[in-house]
């Protein structure tokens, strides 16, 4: 194991940084330019077709945000009232959908709240905003400090609830806590939390000096509605439950959908409870009554991933998608599930297999288009925080896939897809499990006659870079987006703090011991590895790019065949939509070079 670090003013993103990535870049666009520019505008049909990130529907009244040849448009009740090429991460409204919160960002975390009455913009604010309340006349928003102008006694990256721009609750919300607010009527429920535990509080809406802790929980959770006092529950508890004041009601044979972002992994509806529940990763929403009997399990389509859902007390719309479907839509009332529309582009054919790693059976899905000859594929995997990983529409695997590339989508532990225990089994000491889950699936291929290129992004970098170095025999090649790699330094940059739960910390010796044993930047022998492609964004001000700057820099030196594509525009969450279609094309181009070599 290396033990020095001959790379760390890679972390300081100067000039010479600049330069290093910018030359590597132009060795890549030598070597794959001219393959990508023959593939971009045939992406363009699996990226400018509508998909919606997020709804809302209260009555009469509706909203929709959602993402079109490269714009994002933000509609309600009809009328758009924000369109724009930079992306749009999330909306609110008030009861009423008369006001309108939405935050724009060219890719990163930092961006531009954006606060509108009856369509007119009222005001801008700059920063890190996760959320906004409306109640009575004004609001309530939840921002992250970063950076610069952080206020006295805040911790860096934490989160705090302010109203006109004042700070009025979270002191003792720490660096690795999220705050969401919920409104039920008068009160106010808050769960903060991360992917390992929560606490429940409860107040008045309009006095957070009322908000006071209800409940401590060692997993996660949170609120779906009140009725007559009380508090219902979703618990990330085992395979996931619903409780009422802390009486588990409903216990779920199968796990529930993670919640992020715009999905909700269950809704409260009058006197129902609409629940997302997954069986062996496959989508089984399910319907049960407020004393936790089961009334139904409605029939969508199960090889697909929730995108965005919403429900008033009377409907609820929800949006999911496939490998070849980039949006189905279907309606529940009436204790009536319809199929509102479906949008195929593709015909593929989605199996799903098992492997044993020890005793322990994993999971996969493998989709294959009309041309395949079941002899190449891609395999993706991340494994970690709680998320599951359901075979959803990526527009670069619906391309792969029209071209005869398979698509094995892998369930690793660390996520979600079966309760809090099989997460739990991935983080910490426990994350060599994921890696030997993911070479299971691998040696299972390539028995299968596969040639492999694995692609992982973010944690998922960890996992590709991890298993690059060791299941070198195993694959043809390797994609390793913005990746954690350097997992003893990775808690100093950025927003790396907030993982130090689900990682480990490497300030504390114990950990730092099982944090340097699989480290991929801190494990890389003098050997020559198969081809691989780092990909960053130098605008990332989540996972520092410095990760992938310094496993490229290393593993050059072996020999190694290895690219660096640094992208200068965007961020960890996203790019504009001609950055976004020249990356993937990039990437393709690398993937296809593999796989025919």
């Amino acid at each position: 194991m290396i033990e020095s670090d001959e790379f760390t003013d890679f972390e300081t993103l100067d000039a010479s940084t600049l330069e290093f990535a910018k030359e590597a870049t132009k060795t890549f666009k030598r070597r794959y330019g001219k393959t990508s520019s023959g593939i971009v505008d045939d992406l363009r049909k699996f990226t400018d077709i509508p998909i919606t990130i997020q709804a809302r529907i209260n009555g009469n009244h509706s909203a929709r945000l959602y993402k079109e040849k490269g714009f994002y448009r933000l509609v309600i009740d009809g009328k758009e009232v924000a369109s724009t090429p930079s992306l749009i991460t999330w909306f609110s409204v008030s009861d009423d959908f008369d006001r309108v919160a939405y935050f724009e960002t060219d890719g990163s975390d930092e961006g531009l709240l954006y606060i509108l009455k009856s369509g007119t913009i009222l005001e801008k604010h700059t920063g890190f905003f996760h959320q906004v309340l409306f109640f009575g006349d004004t609001y309530y928003a939840v921002q992250a400090f970063r950076g610069k102008n952080i206020p006295a006694g805040v911790p860096l990256n934490s989160q705090r609830v302010t109203l006109n721009g004042e700070i009025v609750w979270g002191d003792d919300v720490s660096e690795v806590e999220f705050i969401s607010l919920y409104d039920f009527g008068e009160e106010c429920i808050v769960a903060v939390g991360n992917w390992i535990k929560a606490s429940i509080y409860r107040g008045k809406l309009k006095d957070p000096a009322s908000w006071i802790k209800e409940a401590s929980l060692d997993h996660p959770a949170y609120p779906l509605g009140i009725r007559d006092g009380t508090i219902y529950l979703l618990e990330y508890d085992g395979y996931g439950a619903i409780s009422r004041n802390g009486e588990i009601i409903v216990k779920f044979e199968n796990p529930v959908e993670e919640f992020s972002g715009s999905i909700e992994p269950a809704m409260m509806m009058g006197d129902r409870l609409l629940a997302f529940t997954l069986k062996d990763a496959k989508l089984l929403p399910v319907v049960h009554d407020l004393a936790g009997s089961r009334l139904s399990d409605l029939p969508a389509y199960e090889f697909s991933a929730l995108s965005a859902s919403c429900h008033d007390m009377e409907r609820a719309l929800f949006y999911s998608t496939s490998m070849g479907k980039p949006e189905i839509v279907y309606s529940y009332a009436g204790e009536k599930l319809e199929s509102v529309s479906e949008n195929k582009l593709l015909d593929v054919e989605i199996k799903e297999g098992f492997v044993l790693n020890g005793n322990t059976k994993v999971h996969y899905f493998v989709g294959s288009g009309r041309g395949s000859r079941h002899d190449r594929a891609v395999v993706y995997g991340y494994g970690g925080f709680n998320v599951g990983v359901t075979p959803g529409y990526r527009p670069s695997y619906a391309y792969l896939l029209s071209k005869g590339t398979d698509i094995i989508i892998c369930n690793l532990r660390g996520g979600n897809e079966y309760g809090e225990e099989w997460h739990l089994q991935g983080t910490r000491e426990n994350k060599i499990n994921v890696f030997n889950d993911f070479r299971s699936v691998l040696e299972q291929l390539r028995k299968q006659g596969y040639r492999v290129v694995i692609e992982g992004a973010s944690n998922g970098g960890l996992l590709t870079s991890y298993a690059l170095l060791n299941f070198h025999d195993l694959v043809n090649g390797a994609v390793i987006g913005k990746p954690v790699i350097d997992m003893l330094r990775f808690h100093k940059l950025l927003a790396g703090i907030y993982w130090t739960n689900e990682y480990g910390n490497p300030d504390i010796e114990h950990d730092r011991i099982f944090l340097s044993s699989y480290s991929p930047y801190h494990n890389m022998k003098n050997r020559v590895y198969p081809p691989s492609l780092i990909w960053i964004r130098m605008n990332d001000d989540r996972v520092h790019p410095a990760h992938g700057l310094k496993f490229y820099a290393r593993i050059k030196k072996t020999g190694s065949p290895t690219f660096l594509r640094a992208d200068f525009s965007g961020g960890h969450i996203g790019l504009r939509h001609e950055a976004m279609l020249d990356e993937s094309a990039d990437i393709i181009a690398f993937i296809q070079s593999c796989l025919e070599s």
